[in-house]
């Protein structure tokens, strides 16, 4: 054990593990995944025939004795929180769920270790593997129609396994290295001894590692086969006697990685070090490609162990990579005791386990997994135990090696050494890898810096993209400072402050240790935990700088004893007036308790306050500028505007300190005066001002500052308060902004020629003209005597600053004069933020929690704020805390349904798959006048029944089926025999159903047998019978039935496209030119509704599905012309949804519906692609989960639809259809029909 840390026992070439992310089956995390590895838990499920059967498996599978009905099944693999990552819905049904896990689970990982990739001032790199795409060829590929609506890149980019890193590098913003890694099953554990590579080598500067599988469907079993790699009855029994295999698992994990002397420098959590690691191959030394090789694996082995440059006898455990094969185990400890044996003969002294006997074979995500369970292990110094272990594999020879069966739970003990680990990944075809963990150092964290002592409050900070989310996001930090009494809250408000990303909802609160955070938190407590939503992350500040009188003994005092920054400041200056004042400002400002009214006295003397205050609200800018508060604009009153001037550098600071000592020096020797505050307006109090008079100051449109003497001020009191007019003398020494000011004037003037003026940098408002300052005014040593003696127009500069109401306005000084008065401005907008920096003397909360609390309250309404700033001076800890709480749902395309026999829906009767030509359009047909006789129908609807079932029984004949009368076929077989296309496997079953149900077909536990002959002249017969009882309707087209009849088997087999039903329904005259019956007329307009039943059983092929129908027809009846257009394709033949829409994400703005036509196709295209219902006019395509991909397919079907073409930079300056409509609409000719390629035309 290491008891404290010494980085002279380390070579520079360790790397760190700071965090761990993970889902594996019964574990939706890593907390829970280690309490299954403590408890001994399989994590194997056990799965009913109903299960499987709704998971497609076929009866003749289920009932096959080497069938093993088990799987590792992981839990929602379903969900996804698109909102959260900004993908559309359609999009997220689309992406492989494998890289949808592995994205989420990375954001976990660096959330977990305590970063935001946008503030974390290094390259972040990622390498990861994914397995096979199972979604994509169960789920995806045969819904054919889905896949005609897809941009072939699109579905490239979701599915294809190279855009697995870069998909995590784009949505996270890594700019290091990605790489996609892939060498079957070490792979993930490849992918982390490549990121240790990568940092070693400074490519990055922190790098995610790992991998995911999913097999999909879960909840399948698999058959044995005796020799291969899956076991008998579904357990992984490694290193055993019995062991015949593993069972194929899904799960993911990554470890985010470090080099160790940078995570030690930058304090982060460190779970466990990686000491060295190394890959090779075992090329063609081996029996086969599958097989593993002794050679390959000792090679490998005995090279990262080298790489550490550690000896074997150290390493006291061993992660196998244990997939209890009759062939692999054997191989795996003859090499590992070949690499042993370089440098011990130990025996015995090592335990081994294998993670696959918990829950099976994760495949790519297999090695990674083994690290985080040993790292684990490594971290609670506990050895789990390996499961189904009995009695040793008769080809292992344990007792002449160094290893030992890891059975039981066991405490993980070491002499002196630390605890050292091995993991090992091999993977079919031959790449190996190894790699040597040990446990992580100790920190002493006893000596904390000086500076932590003095915070007495904590900062807390949290957000997310819903309110909901941070509900839940509040709730999950409860629980775990509750759990986790031990922590320190600093150091959990510097990893909630510095390590998370601030999203629009936001909570802040301020608290003094963890049972004050809780109990706050669980309260919601409104005078200390603060809420807000904001859509600007950037919000611009303005410094406001009060004038003299707001100054008072020990100001600030407490932030000078935590604050560095502020602390410095304030000393430096001190210094430099110390000569010019002749004391040590300090001891004024921050006196001891006996010398606090003496202090007091002298503080209000304007020689000693002026310099006070510039001192204060110098050194206050200076420290919110470190917590990374700029200011985008200033505005000072009175002497508050020499601090403007100086953070605009017009000034230096010692000649700005200079100045403000000399101005305070001169105004102390003129004669004393008086200020009255009066509550008009200045145009209304001017004609009762005498000479010895002046307005001083106007702070707001109905009240102005009066200045002069003594005698004058209390005649002019007297006088308003006669009329009723309470005013209030301010507690000044003498008449500022007045004539009694002019003595100095001159003498000020040949002062400020001594400095150097520079334009201002920074724009602030000037006092003498309520506007902006010009370079004019701020370099003309007249102004600053101007501006001592003129009147302070504050409220004029305040509504040019009001005008701006999205910014806030900060005070920047003692107490809260000036965001009084902005408060009380006619023009400030109820939204508008207006803070203080320090408390009011008569307040008595602490310094630290006023300011804390305005820091927290900059950054509830979006300021950008540098958290690395406002921890500069501390020494803080990262720590694993709860991560973002995704709001996952379903975003799932499920396969096609599966044509085993049973599982069909039900459909209708073989006469309405004909009939439904008719029945559902008697509206349509009465419109058109053609007969329809439903009582002549439904008498002799029975013989059409007949009919139609002898045309599926012929088709049975034609295609082969049933050739012997004695063998029972299965619908597998019968598929494979008749050479059905797998788009006609569905109507193909539901032929045998209708069979079955007419006594025609026998069937027994899905096997069917004894179909019935049916002879040609039978079906004549039935034809001519149900020609004459049918004569008089002539609606239904006999000779339509008899061709679509005869041509059923053709169509099955894709020997005829499907095409052929539109010449069936649609038959040519010898001109090529299509027949103008009133049926095929009548069926042209009808057959949007009449066709389906027939249709839709009938998957479409790409040439059909693409195919429109524009079949014009011309009736001549009772004087009337009747022209149908039918362009549109019908419904049926429209790709089918195969998920519903999923709802509006949750925007800032209210949902604003269509107004017009072309709003409404707007809507409509948006809603298709984007995969979301009830798209409002106002809603910003991007914050929908549009992207540059999706907008290429929208500017396609505006092109199609309204033949306009723009661009996508179109899209992104007009990113809503309220915008993009008009730009349409100036293009649109009044009298076009737009979008009749789409649309069904009727004119009679």
């Amino acid at each position: 054990m290491i008891n404290s840390l010494n980085t002279n026992d380390f070579n520079n070439s360790e790397i760190a593990i700071i965090s761990l992310a993970g889902r594996f089956p019964k574990a939706k995390d890593i907390d829970s995944f280690w309490q299954n590895l403590y408890d001994g838990v399989e994590s194997i499920s056990r799965l009913t025939d109903e299960e499987l059967i709704t998971s497609g498996v076929s009866l003749d599978l289920l009932n096959n004795p080497n069938y093993v009905k088990a799987s590792a099944v992981l839990s929602d693999i379903e969900l996804f929180d698109a909102n959260f990552f900004a993908y559309s819905a359609k999009e997220a049904e689309l992406i492989d769920p494998q890289q949808r896990l592995f994205l989420e689970l990375a954001w976990e990982a660096i959330e977990k270790a305590g970063y935001d990739p946008h503030t974390y001032n290094g390259l972040i790199g990622v390498y990861a593997g994914v397995g096979m795409n199972r979604y994509l060829v169960n789920n995806l590929y045969p819904h054919h129609q889905l896949l005609e609506t897809v941009d072939p890149l699109q579905l490239t980019i979701s599915n294809d396994k190279d855009f697995l890193p870069t998909r995590v590098a784009y949505k996270l913003n890594l700019t290091g290295t990605a790489v996609n890694v892939q060498t079957a099953c070490s792979t993930s554990l490849v992918a982390v001894h490549l990121a240790c590579q990568s940092l070693l080598n400074y490519e990055c500067d922190m790098a995610l590692a790992g991998g995911v599988t999913l097999s999909i469907p879960q909840k399948i079993g698999y058959l044995h086969q005796e020799g291969m790699i899956l076991s008998p009855d579904g357990h992984c029994r490694a290193f055993d006697a019995k062991a015949q295999g593993t069972i194929a698992s899904s799960g993911a994990g990554i470890v985010v990685l470090k080099r160790l002397k940078d995570a030690i420098a930058d304090r982060d959590h460190i779970h466990a070090i990686i000491k060295g690691s190394a890959i090779n191959n075992d090329g063609a030394m081996k029996v086969g490609f599958t097989a593993p090789s002794v050679s390959g694996q000792a090679a490998v082995i005995a090279e990262a162990q080298a790489i550490a440059g550690v000896d074997a006898e150290t390493i006291s455990y061993i992660e196998a990579h244990g997939t209890a094969t009759p062939l692999g185990d054997p191989i795996e400890i003859a090499a590992l005791t070949q690499a042993f044996s370089q440098t011990t003969d130990k025996k015995g002294f090592c335990a081994i386990g294998s993670l696959k006997t918990n829950l099976g074979h994760l495949d790519t995500a297999a090695g990674v997994a083994g690290l985080i369970k040993t790292v684990l292990a490594l971290q609670n110094k506990m050895l789990p135990p390996s499961l189904h272990f009995e009695t040793p594999n008769p080809k292992i020879d344990f007792a002449n090696s160094p290893f030992y069966v890891n059975t039981t739970l066991t405490e993980w003990r070491t002499n002196t050494t630390p605890r050292r680990a091995g993991v090992s990944s091999f993977g079919i075809g031959g790449t190996n890898a190894h790699v040597i963990l040990e446990e992580a150092p100790m920190f002493e964290q006893g000596s904390r810096g000086a500076g932590e002592q003095g915070r007495n409050y904590q900062l807390l900070v949290l957000s997310a993209k819903t309110a909901s989310a941070l509900e839940k996001a509040t709730a999950n930090l409860i629980t775990h400072l509750k759990e986790h009494p031990e922590l320190d809250l600093g150091d959990v408000a510097y990893t909630l402050n510095s390590g998370r990303r601030g999203f629009n909802y936001r909570r802040m609160l301020i608290c003094q240790d963890l049972e004050d955070a809780v109990k706050t938190l669980s309260s919601l407590e409104a005078q200390q935990v603060f809420s807000n939503y904001t859509e600007i992350t950037e919000r611009s500040v303005v410094f406001m700088f009060p004038g003299q009188g707001s100054q008072y003994v020990n100001m600030a005092r407490e932030i000078y004893q935590t604050e560095t920054v502020f602390k410095e400041q304030v000393d430096y200056c001190s210094e430099v007036l110390k000569p010019l004042l002749g004391i040590d400002l300090r001891h004024i400002l921050y006196p001891s308790e006996e010398k606090i009214d003496e202090a007091s006295k002298q503080l209000q003397q304007t020689a000693v306050a002026q310099p006070a205050i510039f001192v204060i609200e110098y050194a206050l800018p200076k420290l919110w500028q470190s917590y990374g508060v700029q200011p985008q604009a200033a505005i000072g009153h009175s002497i508050g505007e020499y601090v403007a001037a100086t953070l605009a550098e017009v000034f230096s600071l010692e000649d700005a300190l200079s100045l403000v000592a000399a101005r305070g020096q001169m105004m102390q020797q003129l004669p004393t005066g008086a200020m009255l505050s009066i509550p008009l307006p200045a145009d209304k109090i001017k004609s009762l001002l005498g000479p010895e008079l002046s307005v001083a100051a106007i702070n707001q449109p109905s009240q102005c500052v009066v200045s002069g003497s003594t005698a004058a001020i209390d005649t002019l009191q007297n006088q308003l308060a006669a009329q009723g007019i309470e005013c209030r003398q301010l507690h000044t020494s003498h008449a500022f902004h007045s004539q009694m000011m002019e003595p100095i004037l001159k003498a000020f003037v040949e002062r400020v020629k001594k400095v150097t003026l520079n334009p201002p940098k920074l724009p602030y408002i000037s006092n003498l003209t309520g506007n902006w300052i010009t370079v004019t005014q701020a370099t003309n040593p007249d102004y600053y005597a101007q501006h001592l003696r003129s009147t302070v127009l504050f409220a004029q500069g305040v509504e040019k600053l009001l005008a701006t109401p999205e910014q806030v306005l900060l005070e920047v000084g003692p107490g809260n004069t000036l965001t009084t008065l902005v408060k009380r401005h006619p023009d400030k907008a109820a939204t508008q933020t207006v803070l203080t920096s320090v408390r009011h003397p008569q307040e008595k909360q602490s310094d630290n929690h006023v300011l804390f609390t305005t820091l927290g309250q900059l950054w509830l309404a979006g300021v950008n704020i540098d958290w690395f700033g406002f921890y500069s001076h501390q020494e803080h800890y990262r720590l694993p805390l709860p991560t973002y709480p995704f709001e996952r749902q379903r975003y799932w395309i499920d396969p096609p349904q599966k044509t085993a026999w049973g599982q069909l829906q039900a459909l209708p009767t073989p006469s309405q798959l004909w009939t439904s030509l008719v029945q559902g359009s008697q509206n349509q047909a009465n419109t058109r006048n053609v007969e329809f006789n439903e009582l002549t129908y439904q008498e002799n609807r029975q013989w059409l029944d007949r009919l139609c079932t002898a045309y599926i029984n012929s088709a049975f004949r034609q295609l082969g089926a049933f050739s012997n009368a004695e063998e029972k076929y299965s619908l597998e077989n019968l598929l494979a025999q008749c050479h059905i296309s797998p788009r006609y496997q569905q109507l193909f079953s539901r032929w045998l159903q209708i069979l079955v149900e007419q006594g025609q077909l026998q069937e027994h536990e899905g096997l069917f047998t004894g179909l019935l002959p049916c002879s040609q002249d039978y079906i004549n017969e039935h034809l001519e019978e149900v020609r004459v009882r049918f004569a008089t309707l002539s609606l239904v087209d006999l000779d339509l039935v008899q061709r679509c009849g005869e041509n059923l088997a053709a169509i099955v087999v894709e020997q005829e496209p499907l095409e052929i039903f539109n010449e069936l329904v649609y038959p040519k005259e010898n001109n090529g030119s299509y027949s103008e019956s009133p049926l095929n007329t009548y069926y042209n307009s009808i057959l949007h509704s009449s066709l389906g039943q027939v249709v839709k059983l009938l998957p479409l092929p790409q040439a059909s599905a693409s195919a429109a129908f524009s079949i014009k027809s011309r009736l001549e009846q009772n004087n009337q012309k009747s022209e149908i257009s039918l362009q549109r394709k019908p419904d049926i033949f429209q790709p089918e949804k195969l998920s519903a829409l999923h709802s509006r994400p949750d925007l800032p703005n209210s949902y604003l519906a269509p107004r017009n036509e072309i709003e409404q196709r707007l809507a409509d295209i948006w809603e298709e692609l984007l995969g979301i219902k009830q798209v409002g006019i106002h809603d910003n395509f991007f914050k929908l989960g549009g992207d540059s991909l999706i907008a290429v397919q929208v500017l396609s079907r505006i092109r199609n639809i309204f033949s306009i073409r723009l661009s996508v930079a179109n899209l992104f300056e007009s990113p809503t259809i309220a915008e993009i409509a008009p730009k349409l609409e100036k293009q649109i000719d009044p009298d076009t029909s737009f979008g009749a390629s789409e649309r069904e035309e009727i004119t009679i």
